[in-house]
């Protein structure tokens, strides 16, 4: 068809025209448009008719559809092996992403899950969850959690309430960790509060490994393991902390994560959203039941004759008073516990106390002036037994009415709060002691 454009002419201002009339040519760039296609013809600059004749061969464009069927073969194979990886590689990137964790606590009173401290009674359990904010290209983040109503920080969010990880392929398992001090207890000094107001995470495997714990863990520090058998603690009281570190895994034998995330940790344990609990738990008449929120708190006996040398030696460390980290359940004196007992504030001090007269100790008695004292009368629960700054809070009689060395007391001295016998917490060169009462 490109002889059809090869018209004689005798200059090469009137082929243009001369072109343009020729109907077969109108014919041909009509179909040409229609199946979109570009027509290269040999440019037209020489003045010879000859010259305007010649064209000029396009590599591919001429070639018959016999040649081209192999190029067009390969083409399509290759986008048949691409095409795979170019819609894993658009359904990678639209994948949720872990931004954020957080634990939030809820009880059947209370069924909001929210972040932050929780205290409970005697007769509440708590449920304990991972919230989780996951990052959606091209859309707003999304809460996630097996929970109805989620409280983060105060603010009420919408969320998408489960319990599993959003895809079929992957799975999210969470490492829960206890949060408690790696010393429990002994003499506090300026010089080695640094060393001992250390604060670490327990793995918990009690825990289990979903989004929601299985249950409210045991005390995990080591030193735990040593208490002897005239101790008790409540399994079910005291002050817990909690920490979780959450991956994303194909498989849950896999050793490395997908992806991982952290909830607050050691560092943050000031931080008002901090997952803690506090459960209290009854201990008897006369005894503010506040005081059981310290059972697993470290007991610490500071250096000192009062308030303001006790000040000195956390604010160096914690920036916060004595009494300030005590009422925040992180660590506890003998005289702290004792003044939370009696009167369930850490404020009371020992001078408002009123003094009943020294008591004689052996091993199978205790006399007041040569007589014994009998219960409900001479003494009564929540009285307080002092050997210089070890204080003891008297609990209850074990049978025969009398004060002696098997009655149960509470208390703490270098060490967590227990519950023992007044013959266990009293040591055995101590053969007098004072006896106290808070109010009438």
């Amino acid at each position: 068809f490109l002889d059809l454009l090869a018209l004689p002419a005798d200059s090469s201002a009137e082929w243009p025209k001369a072109r343009r009339n020729v109907p077969q040519v109108r014919l041909l760039s009509q179909i040409l448009r229609k199946r979109r296609h570009a027509l290269y013809l040999a440019p037209l600059a020489t003045k010879s008719g000859e010259e305007y004749g010649r064209t000029t061969r396009i590599s591919g464009y001429n070639l018959p559809m016999e040649s081209r069927l192999p190029i067009l073969i390969f083409l399509a194979l290759a986008i048949l092996i691409a095409l795979p990886f170019l819609l894993s590689d658009v359904h990678e990137g639209r994948r949720p992403v872990m931004a954020e964790a957080r634990i939030v606590t809820a009880t059947p009173a209370d069924p909001v899950f929210r972040t932050g401290k929780r205290t409970l009674n005697a007769d509440e359990h708590a449920k304990i969850a991972v919230a989780l904010r996951l990052e959606r290209k091209g859309k707003d983040d999304l809460w996630l959690a097996p929970a109805g109503e989620l409280l983060i920080d105060g603010n009420l969010v919408d969320h998408l309430e489960a319990d599993e990880w959003p895809e079929d392929d992957r799975i999210v398992r969470v490492f829960w960790f206890t949060v408690e001090s790696a010393n429990l207890g002994g003499r506090l000094t300026e010089e080695n509060a640094s060393e001992r107001l250390l604060y670490r995470s327990f793995l918990a495997p009690e825990m289990g490994r979903g989004l929601r714990a299985m249950v409210c863990p045991e005390a995990h520090n080591d030193d735990f393991l040593g208490r002897d058998d005239h101790t008790a603690t409540p399994s079910d009281a005291g002050t817990v902390r909690f920490y979780a570190r959450v991956e994303v895994v194909e498989e849950d034998k896999d050793l490395r994560p997908l992806q991982q995330v952290a909830t607050l940790g050691v560092d943050e344990i000031f931080n008002p959203s901090f997952p803690v609990i506090s459960r209290r738990v009854d201990l008897g008449e006369g005894v503010h039941p506040e005081a059981s929120e310290f059972f697993r708190v470290s007991g610490f006996e500071p250096q000192g004759s009062g308030p303001e040398d006790w000040d000195s030696i956390t604010r160096a460390v914690l920036g916060l008073s004595y009494t300030d980290v005590v009422d925040q359940r992180l660590i506890v004196s003998s005289w702290m516990l004792a003044a939370v007992a009696v009167s369930s504030t850490t404020s009371l001090a020992p001078e408002s106390l009123n003094a009943l007269g020294a008591l004689t100790v052996s091993t199978d008695r205790i006399l007041r002036r040569g007589r014994p004292l009998r219960w409900g009368l001479d003494v009564v629960p929540g009285d307080l037994v002092a050997d210089r700054s070890h204080w003891i809070v008297l609990l209850r009689d074990q049978g025969d009415g009398l004060l002696d060395p098997a009655d149960t007391v509470f208390h703490c001295w270098g060490r967590p709060p227990t519950i023992t016998t007044l013959f266990a917490a009293v040591p055995d060169d101590v053969s007098t002691v004072e006896l106290f009462r808070h109010g009438p």
